[in-house]
């Protein structure tokens, strides 16, 4: 049972909790009682509970669960990384979208004479522009998939698909470029997601890690990319 207040909102109508003077808690001198058995099975005591349901919340009570509903989105988002999620071979990796300038279909690969290693490919033109291409497979020591496989050109050898494209990064004013052999895309993953890094991992492709994380039934590594553009200016040196 509700009534209207003069601002037209639904105010409850207090109804006397009989049940504790002449029903089951009380005397009971209750008439219905013969009939019901229990004042539970009264539709007095059922709309008694309905109208505790229906008051309406106080204004501090409202502000303050806004707040902290406001506060747990608002930490939600701030704790996610975006990150690229990419493949080598056999390894799934990712790179944050902060270090990355763009992806790109392969490129014909030309090499730069007593200069080139396993590491270091050569140099690709991507819109007129040549950026060094380096080879992330070489850097952190993972096994082709295939064992024929070769850096012969801006994609993977013997395993070029039409999922290879090439990924431009970019940190402390330099550009280099490396192959994938597929790009899943971006993926947002909260930091609480991110694990550490086993310590007894000191070479492979994790040694130039800051976590790893789940992405659907892949373990994936996040690299960390000032590490990574570091051993990149070794390479080039």
């Amino acid at each position: 049972m509700s009534g209207s207040d003069q601002t037209g909102l639904q105010t409850p109508i207090t109804v006397e909790p009989c049940w504790r003077t002449i029903g089951v808690a009380g005397d009971g001198s209750c008439s219905q009682l013969a009939s019901v058995i229990h004042c539970h099975n009264c539709p007095v005591f059922s709309d008694s509970g309905q109208q505790l349901f229906e008051r309406p919340l106080p204004p501090e009570r409202i502000a303050e669960q806004t707040a902290r509903l406001a506060e747990e989105v608002g930490q939600e988002f701030s704790d996610n990384v975006a990150l690229l999620v990419f493949r080598i071979a056999d390894e799934w990796l990712a790179l944050d979208v902060d270090a990355i300038v763009e992806v790109a279909t392969p490129r014909a690969l030309h090499r730069v004479p007593y200069r080139t290693s396993d590491a270091f490919l050569g140099i690709v033109n991507l819109r007129g522009e040549l950026q060094l291409c380096v080879s992330l497979r070489a850097l952190l020591g993972i096994p082709a998939a295939d064992p024929l496989a070769a850096d012969q050109s801006a994609a993977p050898h013997a395993t070029r698909t039409a999922a290879c494209r090439l990924i431009v990064c970019q940190g402390e004013g330099q550009r280099w470029v490396f192959a994938a052999d597929e790009v899943a895309g971006v993926q947002q993953v909260g930091t609480h997601q991110l694990g550490s890094v086993p310590a007894t991992v000191a070479k492979g492709p994790r040694r130039l890690a800051s976590g790893v994380f789940r992405w659907g039934e892949r373990h994936v590594g996040r690299l960390d990319s000032q590490r990574l553009f570091a051993a990149w200016r070794e390479v080039l040196r």
